[in-house]
């Protein structure tokens, strides 16, 4: 081998090594955004309660403070707030802690700013599915909540691997992904896990209004059906849909009350000139997929708009 042959296969080498590396260290922060790296029930147990507040005795009526004796304020109702990666509030940034990407600008913590409730338990975590809410986060709910929020089922139907295999790296396999996850949501099983959830949080706090709100279609589409960058955005949205529909009968039917937000993100998907849904971003993978602060502020819009009396 000569000498120029010599360099240039350990340059081949040395690039192959190096692309290697990104790409794992690529493949690792996906896994992070999409819910595959999932937190410990310890470390996520210690996120609830550090992210979580007491009642707040600056409001109105928040039990002394600045509110005056006697009578005329608003009682601040305790509140917790469970779920995954869509409770946490990923995709807004300004996170408290990095084992569940709980946000100060999720739309728990934004209705925690209301005057009429109080954030006393902040369970949901990023990557989480039913088995978790059922598992550990309804324990953490103390039995005199009365407000409960829940956002769950996506990581049940395999969120992380369609967007992987759809988006991130979109193959042959995509379909398959959509089918599987369709499959899924279709189930009894999965519509069990959903009234399960509910009766779950009725259970451990009989006097809470259990509130569940569904997710937001995250691709916009022209007046064709069609997103410009995604040929598979369209069957995802429809997918959605369909799961929001399943969540919606099986939460109801156990006595909670559905919040759908397909409305309230209407126009705001990713391509649309106003997104509230962050896009597929190498340099930002944590918040990939994922609403953005203002879709959070028109998920708890949507929330507040529910009566708690």
């Amino acid at each position: 081998m000569s000498k120029v042959e010599a360099v240039t296969t350990l340059t081949s080498h040395a690039e192959r090594r190096r692309i290697a590396l990104v790409v794992a260290a690529l493949l690792a922060a996906l896994g992070l955004v999409l819910g595959a790296a999932v937190a410990g029930p310890a470390d996520a147990a210690s996120a609830a309660v550090s992210t979580a507040k007491p009642v707040k005795p600056g409001k109105p009526g928040g039990g002394g403070g600045n509110g005056g004796g006697g009578g005329g304020g608003t009682t601040e109702l305790e509140y917790a707030a469970l779920g995954d990666s869509f409770a946490s509030g990923v995709g807004a940034g300004s996170y408290l802690e990095t084992s569940c990407y709980t946000s100060s600008k999720s739309y728990p913590k934004l209705l925690d700013g209301d005057a009429d409730k109080a954030l006393v338990a902040f369970p949901a975590c990023s990557g989480r599915d039913t088995a978790d809410v059922l598992n550990r986060q309804i324990a953490i709910i103390p039995t005199t909540a009365k407000v409960v929020t829940v956002t769950v089922g996506g990581n049940d139907v395999g969120f992380a691997d369609v967007m992987q295999n759809c988006f991130v790296f979109p193959g042959s396999s995509c379909s398959s992904k959509i089918a599987a996850g369709a499959a899924i949501a279709g189930s009894p099983g999965f519509t069990n896990s959903i009234v399960n959830v509910v009766d779950g949080i009725q259970a451990r706090a009989p006097g809470a209004k259990v509130i569940v709100a569904g997710y937001p279609l995250l691709f916009w589409e022209n007046g064709s059906g069609v997103n410009p960058k995604y040929a598979w955005a369209d069957e995802v949205n429809d997918e959605t849909v369909v799961l929001n529909d399943v969540i919606e009968a099986a939460a109801t039917s156990a006595g909670a009350v559905f919040v759908d937000v397909e409305d309230d993100f209407a126009g705001h998907g990713i391509g649309s000139s106003s997104p509230w849904i962050n896009d597929w971003r190498w340099v930002s993978s944590t918040n990939s997929f994922h609403p953005n602060a203002s879709g959070y502020v028109a998920y708890a819009a949507a929330i507040r708009a529910v009566p708690l009396s």
